[in-house]
């Protein structure tokens, strides 16, 4: 089965977007030398007709100037999206530039389609896919077959011609196929390695660099909207007495019972994860510290009344804390804070014999 059918639609537009900054970025660096490319064709127009050569060099400056002012308008302004109209066109400014000058040549189309073949051949290098690639040749196939059917050729040169680019169309599919796999094999590990190093491997949660990620996000989220976030942290009580007398073994099992019952109680929009030991942290967008404090409670509830299948069945409690940002800046120090007064909230539940939530900015 192709990599491309087990790709998700949500996948599939974030591999697209992934080509879109591929072809942006290779363009900033080759724009210029394709355009080099085009006219260094000039030297063999010249070789085998010296006659004609001017006029096929302008066609070719024509090109070029086409290339450099897609290459320009796409390092100028930077604009991804851009990316693949703007490959397509000097795609075909430079298919068109070739064939044009080899019209004007004398037997230009016998002696010299090799450098439209190696125009051709280059497509697959600045397409998104296969599909990418078929919309790619139409323009500049169509534009050459009217230039040769303008330039009036004779049957031999016609059917020579058509018998390269036909060749060159279909080893372009072929390699356009080769690339497409490699790029997605590689969008997909890629994914899969971005995923692990996000996720803490015993719970399945995201880890604390996932989360300091998702709150830098949220911050500047609630800052433009105007809107409430809070954390929660949460730690189990009594563990390492846990870990004394089961083992880590059971330990663990602990941690990831908890992980879940954690994780039935977040909403989809939270963002939940392991922050480091038996630590749990959830950051609650359009959330404030009073909302926070009930989905805090709903939790500990959860975890108290549950049993972890180990022996008889060992019970477990948490001791959470609860704090909330107020709507303000951008400034990821708010953040910090808010986590510190979560934190110093939780060792008070603790202080005040665990198996609670406590608010930093609540009376409860």
């Amino acid at each position: 089965m192709s990599t491309a059918k087990r790709f998700r639609p949500e996948q599939e537009a974030q591999f697209r977007e992934a080509r879109k900054r591929a072809l942006a970025e290779i363009n900033a660096e080759t724009f210029w030398l394709v355009a080099l490319l085009v006219l260094g064709f000039s030297w063999w127009d010249w070789f085998v007709d010296p006659h004609n050569w001017w006029p096929a060099f302008l066609m070719r400056c024509l090109g070029a100037i086409v290339i450099l002012a897609t290459g320009l308008a796409q390092r100028i302004t930077r604009r991804v999206e851009w990316a693949p109209l703007l490959s397509k066109i000097r795609f075909t400014a430079a298919v068109v530039a070739v064939a044009g000058a080899l019209a004007v040549l004398d037997r230009g189309y016998v002696v010299g389609v090799a450098g439209l073949v190696s125009v051709l051949l280059a497509g697959p290098y600045i397409a998104i896919d296969r599909r990418d690639l078929l919309v790619m040749n139409a323009a500049p196939l169509a534009a050459t077959a009217l230039i040769m059917w303008a330039a009036d050729l004779d049957r031999f040169a016609v059917i020579n011609s058509a018998i390269f680019i036909v060749l060159a169309v279909a080893v372009s599919l072929m390699l356009a196929r080769v690339l497409e796999d490699t790029n997605r094999r590689a969008f997909a590990l890629g994914q899969q390695l971005t995923l692990e190093a996000r996720t803490d491997a015993l719970t399945g949660l995201r880890n604390r660099r996932a989360l300091e990620e998702a709150a830098g996000a949220e911050v500047k989220r609630g800052a433009r909207i105007g809107s409430p976030l809070s954390v929660i942290i949460c730690d189990i009580d009594h563990f390492k007495q846990v870990n004394d007398r089961h083992g880590h073994d059971v330990g663990d099992q602990v941690i990831r019972k908890v992980a879940e019952l954690l994780a039935g109680v977040a909403r989809e929009s939270d963002a939940l994860g392991r922050w480091g030991g038996e630590e749990f942290l959830a950051f609650l967008p359009d959330t404030d510290e009073g909302a926070a404090f009930v989905v805090a409670e709903r939790m500990r509830r959860v975890v108290e009344a549950a049993t972890i299948p180990v022996g008889e069945g060992l019970r477990v409690t948490i001791s959470l804390g609860v704090a909330g940002l107020v709507p303000g800046g951008s400034d990821p120090a708010r953040w910090q804070e808010a986590v510190r007064q979560a934190d110093d909230a939780m060792y008070q539940a603790k202080a005040a014999g665990r198996n609670r939530v406590v608010a930093a900015h609540l009376r409860r």
